[in-house]
């Protein structure tokens, strides 16, 4: 029991977290129900009832997407809100209470992903056929590799002092270039293009996605380890103050 009581707090305020986001049910439209309506949308455009191609080689673009979402207007976000509205200032004043904050919201939110994903692969899986629980376990795991991934960016992206509009600007300018960005990079042969795809997190998570853990191993390890980094200088260099506040 001693040795799980370091987790005791965060695993307590990750709760108060996700039942926050649980009230919240705006941000559940927004990050799975409109990508699955984008979904149905293009499948019904391209072929009604065209079950020929794989469910995940159709959806790994919609998941990373989702995946994104989360990481950006999930895990970041809040942060940067928790800021904004002085939260951070009034509670994290010392290194154990900020490491408490950074652990339980990043707890909160890999659960929230697990959630984000089971919902879209309910919402999504029924036009290939029947669901399967061994199906949805694999690709939630693809898809919280895909969580980790874009939240170095995400985390990263906290650290720049802007006020609470101008993330929200900033994070749905970086969102649509990495989808737009990735996309351009499925037909395109020139040589820029596919020196960004290389450095676009889309590209990454859809390859993830698409070819799993297994057969992406390297990226799954320069994941990890770059995710372990961006804890440490997060924890290192997190703004406390809001950014109108300055004393």
């Amino acid at each position: 029991m001693y040795i799980f009581y370091p987790l005791l707090k965060p695993l307590l305020l990750a709760t108060l977290f996700i039942k926050e986001q649980l009230k919240e049910p705006i941000a559940l439209f927004w990050i799975v129900v409109s990508p699955a309506a984008t979904f149905y949308l293009i499948m019904y455009a391209r072929a009604p009832g065209d079950l020929s191609q794989d469910y995940l080689s159709v959806t790994s673009w919609f998941y990373a997407f989702v995946a994104s979402s989360v990481a950006l207007f999930g895990l970041a976000f809040y942060i940067v809100g928790r800021r904004e509205s002085g939260f951070l200032r009034s509670f994290v004043y010392a290194r154990n209470t900020k490491l408490t904050f950074l652990v339980g919201q990043f707890l909160a939110y890999s659960f929230m992903s697990v959630v984000y994903c089971t919902v879209f692969y309910g919402l999504t899986r029924s036009y290939f056929g029947m669901m399967a629980l061994s199906e949805l376990a694999v690709i939630v795991a693809r898809f919280y590799m895909c969580f980790l991934l874009f939240s170095i960016p995400a985390l990263l992206l906290t650290l720049i002092p802007v006020g609470f509009q101008n993330t929200n600007t900033l994070f749905s300018i970086v969102s649509f270039s990495m989808l737009a960005l990735g996309i351009a990079s499925l037909n395109s042969t020139a040589l820029i293009i596919e020196i960004i795809s290389v450095l676009n997190p889309m590209s990454w998570a859809n390859r993830i996605m698409a070819d799993g853990v297994a057969q992406s191993l390297t990226v799954v390890w320069v994941v990890v380890l770059l995710f372990v980094s961006t804890g440490f200088i997060t924890f290192r260099y997190l703004l406390i103050n809001p950014v109108w506040s300055r004393y």
